[in-house]
């Protein structure tokens, strides 16, 4: 069994390429942490698909050997590329896997996820369009529940949190605020050359007490403000497991300090120190008067991340990695 190291000079080892009846070759990317038991059942799923992928690539930043034992009989059956990635974050992990990749789309998915059968089908077709200037390739994001907590629900304005997206069934670009998930985000490997990828002072970080996301988001954002459309396709589905630690107020609580904190740091990353200092009084007065009136609202932990962020990264300039 070959273990490709990132970073030492040892030669790649390729899976088998699937059967191709179109041009447009697809590489499918998994970063993975420490989740032998979700990992291989998502491998599966992408290649139960009706197309075949290109090459799938999975690229472990675990702390132990699990998941390369979990990956094994795929390795020895030469079916992924499989890469030990000895540094941290999710958003390293997918460029260190975009350019290892050789397929012209890259499609990322999460190492828990379940791709629909036809979802590297409906990705290639959408790219075979001429007339979308495809920038990223989102789409539905449904959550689905192994177990389910009676006691409690995510409120709707947070279900994206799961994660969860349906914008309807019909093909268009993204609406308003919303933009492409990493877990269902296909886009030209030329793009992400231009643009430099990932930033990887963005997205789940093992090294990182608070976590910052945006990732997925920043890097859409950029390449739409260079004229490029961000498109959504209903039928480019990826199933999302909830498991019984995301359905309780308290990874609501932790998770809005993270959406208040990337929230904050894409602001630091587009404006000046003045809009910082403004944001964060604002913030900041919003927040005390919640405290001093004793509400415990979702607002609360959203503004306390936003606050934290806000003056270590903003005022003081501190980087993420000291959060």
């Amino acid at each position: 069994m070959t273990k490709i190291v990132v970073g030492e000079p040892q030669l790649n080892q390729r899976s088998d390429r699937g059967d191709h009846t179109s041009t447009l070759c697809i590489s499918v990317v998994i970063p993975t942490a420490d989740r032998p038991q979700t990992i291989g059942p998502a491998i599966q799923k992408i290649f139960a698909n009706t197309v075949q992928p290109y090459e799938v690539i999975v690229i472990d930043q675990s702390r132990t050997d699990r998941t390369l034992k979990a990956l094994s009989s795929f390795i020895q059956a030469g079916k992924i590329t499989y890469l030990q990635d000895t540094g941290l974050g999710v958003s390293r992990a997918r460029n260190v896997g975009w350019r290892k990749a050789s397929g012209e789309i890259i499609a990322f998915t999460d190492d828990d996820a379940h791709t629909d059968l036809h979802w590297l089908e409906n990705v290639r077709q959408t790219f075979e369009r001429s007339d979308l200037n495809i920038g990223v390739l989102g789409g539905k994001i449904i959550p689905f529940y192994e177990q389910k907590n009676p006691d409690w629900s995510i409120p709707k304005r947070w279900e994206y949190l799961l994660p969860a997206y349906d914008q309807g069934d019909t093909l268009s670009l993204y609406e308003g605020t919303s933009l492409p998930a990493g877990v269902n985000y296909s886009i030209y490997r030329s793009l992400l050359e231009k643009f430099d990828g990932f930033d990887e002072d963005l997205g789940p970080n093992l090294s990182r007490n608070l976590q910052i996301y945006g990732e997925d988001a920043d890097l859409a954002r950029r390449i739409s403000q260079n004229g490029f459309s961000l498109v959504y396709n209903p039928n480019c589905v990826v199933y999302h497991p909830v498991p019984l630690s995301r359905q309780n107020q308290n990874f609501l609580n932790k998770r809005l300090i993270s959406e208040g904190a990337t929230f904050a740091f894409m602001q630091i990353k587009s404006s000046n120190l003045g809009k910082d200092l403004v944001s964060l009084s604002k913030s900041f007065i919003r927040y005390s008067n919640f405290v001093l009136q004793g509400k415990d609202t979702d607002e609360l932990y959203y503004l306390r991340g936003k606050i934290l962020v806000l003056l270590k990264c903003g005022l003081f300039k501190q980087p993420p990695n000291s959060l």
